[in-house]
């Protein structure tokens, strides 16, 4: 356990408490005995629920040391460059990344303004971070000639804004993208495991968990938002129905293009070389879903903490 968490941990204790009634004591030492058992941490024992659960179900949650423990078996490291560098990933899949975009670590200054010129809005990357960090709209404030010159040769990518279904454009700025969890068997067969709709809240520009948006679980086969959902620091919240700075009621809502979304993230899975377990962000524009990422860790958050189905552990550990 890392000391410089307590404080988090014991905040989490306090809330929790307040939603059960046991001391924040009682709390903190069974939040340690479910990180030395399980290897959970102090967020997914509050807000992942482990809490209200026994021990049987505490045994079958994937957590955050099982994470690492089984991307790391079925995603080699030398195979994770295919989804940690944004530019491969872009590449690889262009054939469902249909939005323009350059790299500016072999682009010239003129390809750059070329690009930059043709578009209405641009998003700006780090080209090898993860988790919704190191994204943020280009900023034209020193000029087009300077912005250029400063980006060519730099581990940035640029994207041309998504154009999302009308459908998802459900308050704040950001593009909401579908996560679908997926894992290969060893013979190729692809297994999806949970679906959920990620919505960004307010000014962000990202819809990540970690950043505070909202996650909506799906019914895997049809697509529809079929619970609340839930938001990081939401322990006494509670469920979320209604998205927050919005009158919109989330369950029941209806994905467009959802056979066509599932058939994508089978192929993509199919395809990769050398990755069996990946958390793929999809967005979903007027024209169909494009893939925006894949990522190697698939953490616990999407997976455990929304929705009626938990317990993966059990499940994905038998594909290995």
């Amino acid at each position: 356990m890392d000391l410089k968490k307590l404080p988090d941990w014991k905040e989490m204790a306090k809330g929790v408490s307040r939603l059960t009634g046991h001391s924040p004591f009682y709390h903190l030492l069974d939040m340690f005995g479910c990180y030395v058992r399980y290897g959970s941490d102090e967020v997914q024992y509050g807000e992942g629920g482990l809490y209200r659960m026994d021990r049987a179900a505490r045994k079958q949650t994937y957590t955050i040391r099982r994470c690492f423990a089984l991307s790391a078996a079925f995603n080699p490291e030398e195979n994770r460059h295919l989804c940690q560098r944004k530019e491969e990933f872009n590449r690889f899949f262009a054939d469902y990344v249909r939005r323009p975009w350059i790299y500016c670590g072999d682009a010239s200054e003129s390809d750059i303004r070329a690009f930059i010129g043709a578009q209405s809005r641009i998003i700006v990357k780090d080209a090898s971070a993860m988790r919704g960090s190191g994204i943020g709209e280009l900023d034209l404030s020193a000029g087009l000639a300077e912005t250029a010159r400063r980006l060519a040769g730099q581990n940035f990518l640029l994207e041309g804004w998504i154009r999302q279904h009308p459908d998802l454009c459900i308050g704040g700025r950001s593009v909401n993208t579908v996560r679908i969890t997926t894992v290969r068997e060893r013979n190729g067969g692809v297994h999806l495991l949970k679906a959920v709709l990620r919505c960004g809240v307010g000014e962000s520009i990202v819809d990540n968990f970690t950043t505070g948006g909202v996650v909506y679980p799906l019914d895997l086969l049809c697509g529809v938002i079929e619970d609340a959902g839930t938001r990081k620091h939401s322990v006494a919240e509670g469920p979320i129905e209604v998205h927050p700075g919005t009158d919109c009621r989330m369950v029941g809502l209806q994905l467009p293009f959802w056979p066509e979304t599932l058939a994508m993230v089978r192929d993509a899975a199919a395809r990769i070389p050398g990755l069996r377990f990946i958390g793929w962000d999809v967005a979903i524009t007027p024209d169909g879903p494009e893939l925006v990422e894949g990522n190697t860790r698939p953490g616990p958050g999407l997976l455990e903490y929304v929705g009626k189905k938990k317990g993966f552990y059990p499940e994905i550990l038998s594909y290995l």
